[in-house]
């Protein structure tokens, strides 16, 4: 089985994500460039696209956020911490900021005033582009805490609100934004828009300098284009309403959730990574790794389950005891490797002669094996095994030491019953052990039958016979 497939990596950049996210800031350069010369064109306002809005950047920002969080933690990074606090950032931020809009939960503005929402529009454009600024410039060494999660949650909700104090309270002390009553700014404040796009242009910068080694790093930066156009849109638009406005609102949104896409496809990916290593894992625990049928642990439970089921059924389970005859002969002449060979030559003839799902072969241990065949009966389970024999002969496998025959050869003990009340897989076991005692007392190279006195006393294991 090629395992390499389900072996659990770090989700790496494909050259196929790379190629998607040139196309998607290919599709948002040009959607921006035909943009912008309609970008003041006065459109219908919507009612309740305010509100729709910022609850979509809410949940989607915390999400991201959550998933940011937990991602840094567990890995034990603070470089994908400080990247949730960027978006952990835009989720608080957004509540003051519908607040103070008017028409985003209600007609008139909660807080403040429609400038204070502008203001707050400048703070949330500037401060997402420092925390990234922050994000891309921090140590890829540095261990992420649940103290550094806990104080960048702290640190965001104190900064919002002396923000929001600023934007609300403290609007006289302000440059005013709406000097003609309708565009953001004019040409006497255009330091305050030109330092928001300054911003986020340099996050943007410094995320494109990154090594895109990981998915985040490079949906972030697709992110930072939209957050870029977002900004000049809706300043070159100029006023609420307006086509670039609208776009604007749409890019915004983007920024995060090209992001949380990311981060969803990558919990998509180690899913079926963890899937296929927990696939293995089972594999390796119920199959013997010389011979590849199934070990002694797979066996135990298997018995148990086809033993319950033939009593629900009243239906007869038979069981197949086999060992290798002089196997120690066989490892002294041809030495263990030869040895191990010889076992898995066995195990193949052993699959050829079973051919119902049902049906299980296990290697017991050393140089013996066990079948397990439901719904059969001992006439049954005596053919598979004088099957097994013609086909070991044929097969031929050199045995100097078992005399007089010169080939390797099994002796079988079979058992088989209808469990009752009473009954036990150990008693179906202990009697398949005695028939394959008295095949090796009579001369090896023979199926014998368990008598059914045997299923009431035990006896001594045969397979310490060699």
């Amino acid at each position: 089985m090629d395992q390499e497939p389900y072996l659990i990596k770090d989700a790496g950049v494909s050259p196929r994500q790379i190629r998607m996210a040139r196309v998607v800031i290919a599709v948002l350069l040009l959607s921006a460039a035909i943009a912008t010369p309609l970008a003041t064109t006065p459109l219908l306002p919507i009612p309740g696209y305010m509100s729709a809005f910022g609850i979509a950047m809410i949940v989607v920002n915390i999400i991201l956020a959550s998933l940011l969080f937990a991602q840094g933690l567990i890995e034990g990074k603070e470089r994908t911490i400080r990247l949730g606090t960027a978006y952990f950032f835009v989720t608080v931020i957004f509540v003051p900021l519908i607040a103070a809009f008017p028409g985003g939960l209600m007609e008139a503005s909660i807080i403040g005033s429609t400038s204070s929402a502008v203001w707050l529009w400048c703070c949330w454009h500037t401060g997402f582009g420092l925390l990234i600024i922050r994000y891309a410039t921090s140590s890829e060494e540095v261990t992420g805490t649940t103290a550094s999660v806990r104080k960048s949650i702290v640190a965001c909700l104190i900064v919002v609100a002396l923000l929001t104090l600023a934007a609300t309270l403290g609007l006289p002390y302000l440059p005013e934004v709406f000097r003609n009553g309708r565009n953001f700014f004019d040409d006497s404040t255009m330091l305050v828009p030109a330092l928001v796009f300054g911003v986020n242009v340099i996050a943007l910068l410094f995320v494109m300098r990154m090594r895109e080694e990981r998915p985040e790093q490079l949906w972030v930066m697709v992110g930072m284009f939209a957050a870029c156009i977002d900004v000049w849109l809706t300043l070159y638009g100029g006023a609420r309403f307006s086509l670039g406005w609208y776009f604007a609102k749409m890019t915004s949104l983007f920024t995060s959730l090209a992001v949380l896409i990311s981060q969803l496809y990558g919990i998509t990916r180690l899913y079926h990574s963890i899937a296929g290593a927990n696939k293995i894992l089972m594999t390796q625990a119920n199959q013997d790794g010389l011979t590849a049928l199934s070990n002694r642990r797979c066996f135990d439970q298997v018995l148990e389950i086809e033993w319950n089921r033939a009593r629900r059924d009243k239906r007869s389970l038979a069981l197949l005891m086999i060992d290798v005859d002089h196997f120690k002969k066989y490892n002294d002449c041809y030495g263990h490797l030869a040895g191990d060979d010889c076992l898995r030559q066995i195990a193949q003839q052993l699959l050829r002669v079973i051919n119902r799902p049902g049906d299980v072969a296990a290697r017991y241990g050393g140089e013996e094996f066990v079948v397990i065949l439901p719904n059969t009966d001992t006439a049954g389970a005596r053919l598979v095994g004088e099957r097994l024999l013609v086909n070991l002969t044929a097969a031929s496998i050199p045995h100097a030491h078992n005399q007089p025959l010169c080939h390797v050869t099994l002796s079988i003990g079979v058992s088989a019953m209808v469990p009752g009340p009473g009954g036990s897989t150990t008693a179906l076991a202990l009697a398949a052990d005695k028939a394959l005692y008295e095949a090796k007392e009579s001369g090896r190279n023979q199926v014998c039958i368990a008598r059914h006195e045997s299923f009431a006393s035990a006896a001594t294991p045969a397979f310490l016979m060699s």
